[in-house]
């Protein structure tokens, strides 16, 4: 399987076509390629395409460290470095937004243009994925880990966190289960502060910076409790020049997703 060595962690990726590179980060605590599978081929049309596997999601390895928004947003661009893209576009639903949004301020001299969709925040938002980690707290210190890999559960959005590959990787899964409980109840909590800790505007942004973006941009809103239609209005109104695109996620409506966002990419190519 092709995985890239980065910040100490093996990320799997998938890659289609050719032409101007986009980058896909999926959405959730981990975060699978699997999930833009709907529209990686006709996006690979126009484009070279790249989906990955978040460092605890799908196929990919990662010791068990606290994950940061610094963190996500490195992976990103240790990923174009492996690949060898200098800049790219970024898309991404959800946390995956969160993610193509921190690049677009950290590093905007590798961002061609952002164009994130169902945009996540909000107190509802951060007490459910807080609380997929406080879940692993608590069964690590009351059942011991081997409990926290026994409830993963893909098709359950409330199971606790751990990461995917110990379901299928043995050593990974013994590695995990001796490490001391103390620590791992370290990690959660610490991620827990370190996602969630802060006034986010949004998953991972605070106003200041959504304002400080000076990539072109284009935002899709969401529509449940998670990914309040209103703070995908506030990101529009925050970041300079954003555009707007009435679309919802791309796994509800991958046709007009994909219409939207080659047109989007090919304004932004055009100059307009």
């Amino acid at each position: 399987m092709p995985a890239a060595r980065i910040n100490g962690a093996d990320i799997y990726y998938e890659e289609s076509g050719s032409g101007p590179p986009i980058i896909l980060s999926p959405g959730g605590l981990q975060g699978i390629a699997a999930s833009y599978h709907p529209v990686i081929e006709a996006l690979s049309r126009e484009h070279r395409v790249v989906v990955y596997d978040r460092r605890f999601g799908g196929q990919s390895r990662s010791p068990l460290v606290v994950q940061t928004w610094d963190m996500v947003c490195d992976d990103v661009f240790g990923l174009m470095d492996s690949l060898g893209i200098d800049q790219a576009f970024l898309g991404g639903g959800s946390f995956g937004a969160a993610i193509s949004l921190g690049c677009a301020c950290r590093r905007p001299e590798r961002v061609r243009a952002i164009f994130p969709s169902n945009i996540a925040g909000g107190v509802i938002c951060d007490a459910y994925l807080a609380g997929k980690l406080f879940k692993s707290m608590d069964l690590a210190e009351n059942q011991g880990i081997s409990a926290v890999v026994d409830a993963f559960d893909p098709d359950d959005r409330f199971s606790p966190f751990s990461p995917e590959i110990a379901q299928t990787d043995s050593a990974y899964r013994q590695a995990l289960e001796v490490m001391p409980t103390g620590d791992f109840v370290r990690v959660m909590r610490d991620t827990i502060y370190a996602l969630f800790g802060r006034p986010y505007l949004t998953l991972g942004m605070t106003g200041k910076a959504l304002r400080s973006i000076r990539v072109p941009a284009m935002v899709m809103p969401g529509g449940n409790d998670i990914h309040p239609r209103h703070l995908a209005e506030k990101v529009h109104r925050l970041v300079p020049n954003c555009r707007w695109a009435e679309v919802q996620p791309h796994s509800e409506e991958p046709e007009k997703y994909v219409e939207r966002v080659l047109r989007f990419l090919a304004e932004v190519e055009a100059g307009d």
